[in-house]
Order: C-alpha cells, then sequence, then structure tokens
C-alpha cells in the first residue's frame, strides 16, 4: 500500500511539472512585478549610493553621531529659524514644567507629597534642566542626565540631577563585536541597560585628557532621552538630520541675491556706445572709473550713453524659495512655517489652528517619552529618598499611583475652547478633574483654593459649578429626573432582593 502511494505521489509531482500542463488556450505570461525603487538605472544609482543595510546602532556609530551633532550645532548658532525652531520647542514642550499629581487613595497623603516634591523641583531647578534636555533632544539628538546626591540641594531630600551632553557618554577605546555593548552603553541579554560609560569631563573641555576612564554608573542613575525610530536603537541622532542643508542651501541663496543686488548698486553708471572711433566716438580704455559730484549737470562724450545695470535681485522667485526652505526644516518635528518662521502673516485663523493639530500630536508624543524616560525614573529615585527622610511607608519596588500634568497647549480662541469644554462635560465626554488636568491642573488643588476665594465652603462651591455647568433649564430638568428616576428603583430592587 505505501508502495502505491508513492507511485501516485510522484505521478502527480510529474504531471505538475510536465509543461504541456500550462499549455492552457488562452493563458497569460507570468507576472513579474518589480519596485521602481528597487531598480540599479543610470539615473538613480548615484542618488542611491549611500543606502546601506546596517542596523541602528551601526548606522548611528560614534563618528556618525559626532559628525551630525557638531553640524547640528553648527546650524543651530547661526541659523536665526533653526535656533528659534529650537526654542520655540522647548518652550512649547516643557513651558514652566510638569507638575506631579498623585493617584493614591489618601488625600492628605497626596497632598503632602505634591508639596514636598513642588519644593524640590524648585531647589533643584528641574524646570530649567527639562528644558536643557528637551532642546539637546532635538538639537544634539538625546540628553542625558545623572542622578547624584548633591548636599548643596537646599531640601531635605538631597537627590540631584546633573544635565551633560551627549558627547560624555562614551567608552573610549570601545572593542568591536563586543556582543551587548555600544558606544557608551551595555545591556543585558534582554536589552535592558545595565550601565552608562560617563566621562568625568566633556571631550572638549579644556581640562580633557585623553587617557581618562568612563566611570560605569548604573542605568536606574542615568535619565536617557531620546527618540527611538528604528528597532534596536539605542542612542539618539539630532533630529533635525533630514533637513540640515537647507541652511547653508538658504544662506547661500541669500548671500548670492545681497550679492547681485550689491554690486547692482554698486556700479552707480555705464557708459556705452554703438559707434567706432572711425565713426566719432571719442576712444576710452574699457573699465575706466570716473569720479564725479552728486547731482551735478554734465556733457556726455560725442558717441555715449549712460545707463544704470538693471537690478534683478530679489527676484519673485526669493520669496517663495525662503519660505520653501523654513517650511522643510521644521518638518521633521511636524512644526507648521507659521510658528517655524515666526510669522502668521499669511495665514488665516482656520489654517492656523489647522497647522497645529499635527505638532499638538507630536507634542504629545514627546511629553510622554518624557513622563516614561526621564520623570517616572526620577520621581521613583525621589520617591525613595524622600520615604527614608520623612518616614513614609514605601512597599519595596513599588511607586505610589501618579501622573504628570504637563502645561496646556496654548489657544488663540480662549472662548471657544471654554464653550468646546462645556459642550464635552455637558454631554459626559469630560469632567472637571480632566478638564484641569488638561490645563495642567489638579482639580482637587484647585477646588479648595476656588472656594476660599468665594466664601464658601467646598460643598457649596461644587454646586455653584454645577450649576454653571448645566445652566439650562433643560439639563436641570433631565438631572432631576435622573435623579428622581434613580430614587424610584432604588426600592423596588430592595424589595426584590429581600423577595
Amino acid at each position: 500500500m505505501f508502495a502505491t502511494l508513492v507511485r501516485l505521489v510522484t505521478r502527480k509531482k510529474t504531471e505538475a511539472s510536465s509543461p504541456q500542463s500550462h499549455e492552457i488556450e488562452g493563458d497569460s505570461p507570468p507576472i513579474r512585478a518589480r519596485f521602481d525603487a528597487a531598480q540599479d538605472t543610470a539615473e538613480f544609482k548615484n542618488y542611491w549610493a549611500s543606502a546601506d543595510t546596517l542596523d541602528a546602532n551601526s548606522s548611528a556609530s560614534k563618528g556618525v553621531r559626532q559628525k551630525l551633532v557638531a553640524r547640528s550645532r553648527y546650524e543651530v548658532a547661526n541659523n536665526a529659524y533653526v535656533d528659534g525652531m529650537v526654542q520655540t520647542h522647548a518652550n512649547y514642550t516643557v513651558g514652566v514644567g510638569p507638575s506631579l499629581r498623585m493617584r493614591t487613595a489618601s488625600k492628605g497623603f497626596n497632598a503632602l507629597v505634591e508639596t514636598e516634591w513642588k519644593k524640590w523641583a524648585k531647589a533643584v531647578k528641574l524646570r530649567r534642566k527639562l528644558w536643557v534636555m528637551s532642546h539637546a533632544k532635538m538639537s544634539d539628538g538625546e540628553s542625558f542626565a545623572v542622578l547624584k546626591s548633591n548636599p548643596g540641594v537646599k531640601h531635605v531630600v538631597k537627590l540631584d540631577l546633573a544635565v551633560i551632553e551627549a558627547e560624555q557618554c562614551s567608552t573610549p577605546y570601545l572593542e568591536t563585536g563586543i556582543e551587548g555593548y555600544i558606544d557608551g552603553v551595555k545591556f543585558d541579554d534582554f536589552g535592558n541597560p545595565i550601565w552608562y560609560d560617563i566621562l568625568p569631563y566633556h571631550p572638549g573641555a579644556a581640562w580633557h585628557h585623553a587617557a581618562w576612564q568612563a566611570e560605569q554608573v548604573p542605568a536606574r542613575f542615568v535619565l536617557h532621552w531620546f527618540a527611538m525610530r528604528r528597532g534596536g536603537q539605542n542612542r539618539g541622532i539630532p533630529e533635525l538630520r533630514s533637513s540640515l542643508n537647507c541652511g547653508a542651501s538658504s544662506r547661500r541663496w541669500r548671500e548670492a541675491t545681497l550679492a547681485a543686488a550689491e554690486t547692482a548698486a554698486d556700479i552707480s553708471v555705464l557708459l556705452k556706445t554703438q559707434m567706432t572711433p572711425d565713426e566719432g566716438a571719442r576712444a576710452t580704455k574699457p573699465f575706466t572709473q570716473i569720479e564725479f559730484t552728486k547731482r551735478m549737470m554734465t556733457a556726455l562724450p560725442m558717441g555715449w550713453d549712460a545707463g544704470q545695470m538693471k537690478a534683478e535681485h530679489p527676484n519673485a522667485t526669493y520669496e517663495a524659495f525662503h519660505r520653501a526652505q523654513v517650511s522643510e526644516q521644521g518638518r521633521p518635528k511636524n512644526m507648521p512655517h507659521n510658528l517655524a518662521a515666526g510669522d502668521s502673516s499669511d495665514h488665516n485663523f482656520a489654517s492656523g489652528k489647522l497647522d497645529f493639530t499635527p505638532y499638538y500630536m507630536q507634542l504629545d508624543v514627546e511629553r510622554e517619552d518624557g513622563s516614561d524616560l526621564v520623570l517616572d525614573p526620577l520621581f521613583e529615585m525621589w520617591f525613595e529618598e524622600a520615604s527614608l527622610r520623612f518616614g513614609w511607608v514605601q512597599i519595596p519596588g513599588q511607586v505610589p499611583a501618579h501622573i504628570w500634568d504637563w502645561p496646556s497647549h496654548p489657544v488663540a480662541d480662549e472662548g471657544a475652547k471654554a464653550e468646546a469644554n462645556r459642550t464635552r462635560m455637558q454631554t459626559g465626554q469630560a469632567t472637571l478633574s480632566t478638564i484641569y488636568s488638561e490645563d495642567g491642573f489638579d482639580f482637587a488643588d484647585e477646588l479648595p483654593q476656588m472656594a476660599e476665594d468665594y466664601g464658601v465652603d467646598e460643598a457649596t462651591m461644587r454646586k455653584i459649578l454645577l450649576h454653571t455647568i448645566f445652566n439650562d433649564k433643560g439639563a436641570l430638568a433631565s438631572m432631576a429626573q435622573a435623579e428622581n428616576a434613580a430614587a424610584n428603583r432604588q426600592p423596588q430592587e430592595t424589595a426584590s432582593n429581600v423577595a
């Protein structure tokens, strides 16, 4: 029986491989699809010459990062638009700094922790350091902060963070081929950082010594903020890398335009003639310079005409080219043109709001990264020390529930925002706690202050806010009906449960 099965399978394979089996009338030739970008044509072979198949860490090697960082910093220092973009983005991302909001069941404990955190953050100038880290993340591609004890901190908790530049996280003389070890970072078998190699000083410092050894700082004491764009990426590269060359081309265009205008303005008068000396024109040496007095009247030599060079710059394409360059420079961060250029003169109100939507989404993503990579690890270390200092009870390895309230995105029409918030609350899409959190505040903290300002207790203040939100008769009537229906249902449910 087994031999019979083998013969049947062999015969089917032979029939399938036979060319006659495909010779069916009307069959079309096999389709051979391809991608244009995968072709090595003479037209595009030079364009794709620099494409590689390296992994994320090899592509962003130490040499590549050093060159990109140096050029990015040069562009920020010499291009007013890029300088403004980087500062503006840091302002929008960090602003006045995020606030801690505790989410435990004890309101008193929440208020106590938030108060002490706020005092400590003020003592170590946390907002200022977060702004520097956000600025470096965009300019250099990554930012680092090392956690250490600082006896100079004017707070019971002596934890502090020292912001360092990317070059200071480096491994001198790192041998190639060491698994799980890249420049500046050592990983375990699961890809988790074990330690960071931190140099005692910046390699570009005046007192830097080439023979210095890096300190292996445990990963829990290092905050590393960068945008992860590829799987396996562990070091950041400047976020404006794709548009760095735009700054150089913009400056060349500007200087060329200015030079052309100056050349046209420097030559006040040109003398020209179509006559030859034989026809009567007086001979003169080419490119002869003649000084003359302003507003004088003079007679030209016979056969000569006076004229000026026609200024061709700036031409009609200058403004369009300049706008395109600025827009391209800000595009890697989804920054709209009016924000990148600092000019909304050619934007209407609707387009200005629409253009900011992708940028605000970018900010939200970066803020979440900042919470995960910087604030949460920082709070974990802070709470551990604060628990020892203040005698708080802490479950080992656990951090109390908390969130971060970042500053709200600025809006141009406060009235429209307020009306939208009212609609969201009336329809149940948001609560007062949600609205306050979006604006960077904690409603539980603001309510007592609000009640004190109005001279009422908190319960009365809540009723005032309730009637302010649902101030139309229809909404109040619906709420009253819902309350009455709930009250009538309760005795019926109780009776049925008893029965």
